[in-house]
């Protein structure tokens, strides 16, 4: 599971996802960015702490965390 903080003209919401699939279809659907599989890679690969820029919004993870029985890296 990973929490990201997605900021777009100064307004911030949370987002969690526990998989994948989750992510590229929320990334289709409301960010954009033309290859929505390589920007959600990009996204769910981010460390925690760091940010990027896709947009004009900025996506920061805020935490990486086991989701039931799996890691997540």
């Amino acid at each position: 599971m990973i929490r990201i903080n997605i900021k777009k003209d100064g307004k911030i919401t949370v987002k969690s996802f526990i998989n994948k699939i989750d992510l590229v279809g929320y990334v289709l659907d409301f960010i954009g960015g033309g290859d929505t599989k390589k920007t959600a890679d990009k996204i769910w690969d981010l460390n925690v702490g760091t940010s990027l820029s896709v947009n004009n919004y900025t996506i920061a993870m805020a935490g990486k965390s086991r989701a039931g029985k799996y890691l997540v890296l």
